[in-house]
């Protein structure tokens, strides 16, 4: 009778050492999927939080551009929104840094300003030429091309440039200009697509077009791209000389020199010349050649568009927020247009 006492005793040790085990293990695994979820909801808070440190720089860019409209009536990089890049934003956060850049895009050649009439084009009619606005628009795009760093020639210029007319003019169906592409040219790829007569919304778009590569576009280690010289917004073919790249001056007339840009750079550049921006006669104090009949043509000293990029960071996080913005030529007003979130 003694034995199954015995037995009995050693099956409750083993069931109570197997309970004890199970509960060990579910404690564990209870304290793991514990600090997995605590894991999980801190990220989760850092990226609410860092998105809206990001986002919090696209409302500042966009206050610090209506106020530039209180400030002065004209565009320059001497202006506080220019300057934004230089501000030490740390102190408006509790935790995270935030960072923002304004870029003027009248600064840059506007590429949809190379077609702007609407052809209206009856059977067995020739095609319109293009008006003032748009031959000066094209002339500006061909020296652009063939000056230097790019120094295309003479028929890949050409070739690029009415392949731009044909991409973007939507009024004149299929009609192709002398070294363009229409969807004929297009569907006939490896991977087709139809050619898009429509306006170009971004400058990646570029690459769908006839001649224009990736090494043309965003440069190598030899020279730089045309991405950073052009943007998808305007289209009234004005150049903002206040803000404009040198080689973006330099494409200004055939006269213009690299020399001459880079004095027009110096002045502007000089703090003491700050106030003599405000007249779009400035550039002839640098170089007298420019009055009269050889003055530049299609400049200003406004601006209408501007990019507006946020940086957020906060631990070893980032985010950035890319924001396009339009200031009313007739209220002022900034307004947003586009944004995202990388």
């Amino acid at each position: 009778m003694l034995l199954p006492l015995k037995n009995n005793r050693g099956m409750a040790l083993l069931i109570a050492l197997t309970v004890i085990s199970l509960i060990v293990a579910l404690t564990i695994g209870f304290n793991k999927n514990m600090r997995q979820n605590l894991q999980v909801s801190g990220i989760q808070r850092n990226e609410m939080t860092l998105e809206s440190i990001a986002k919090s720089g696209i409302t500042i860019g966009m206050a610090a551009l209506q106020q530039d409209t209180k400030d002065n009536h004209y565009d320059s990089l001497h202006d506080v929104w220019a300057k934004l890049a230089e501000e030490d934003l740390s102190s408006l956060f509790d935790e995270g840094a935030l960072s923002v850049t304004i870029t003027d895009n009248s600064g840059k050649f506007q590429i949809n300003s190379l077609v702007q009439t609407k052809n209206q084009l009856q059977p067995g009619t020739s095609l319109p030429s293009a008006t003032a606005q748009e031959q000066a628009s094209r002339d500006f795009l061909w020296r652009l091309l063939r000056n230097e760093p790019f120094h295309l020639e003479d028929g890949e210029a050409r070739k690029i440039i009415d392949s731009l007319i044909d991409w973007i003019d939507a009024e004149d169906g299929d009609w192709e200009e002398e070294f363009g592409a229409e969807s004929s040219y297009y569907l006939g790829l490896k991977e087709p697509y139809a050619c898009k007569n429509g306006t170009i919304e971004f400058v990646e778009e570029l690459l769908l077009v006839q001649g224009i590569t990736p090494e043309l576009l965003f440069g190598t280690e030899k020279h730089p791209g045309l991405a950073k010289l052009l943007t998808a917004q305007g289209h009234d073919g004005l150049l903002n000389i206040n803000t404009a790249d040198p080689l973006l001056l330099q494409a200004l007339s055939e006269d213009m020199t690299a020399e001459m840009a880079a004095e027009m750079v110096d002045f502007r550049e000089d703090e003491k010349n700050k106030d003599t921006l405000s007249s779009i006669q400035w550039p002839i104090t640098v170089l007298p050649s420019l009055s009269g009949t050889n003055g530049l043509k299609n400049v200003t000293i406004k601006s209408d568009s501007f990019t507006i990029f946020a940086r957020g960071q906060l631990d070893a996080l980032t985010k950035e927020v890319a924001a396009t913005v339009e200031r009313n030529k007739n209220t002022q007003k900034i307004m947003l247009l586009s944004w995202k979130i990388e």
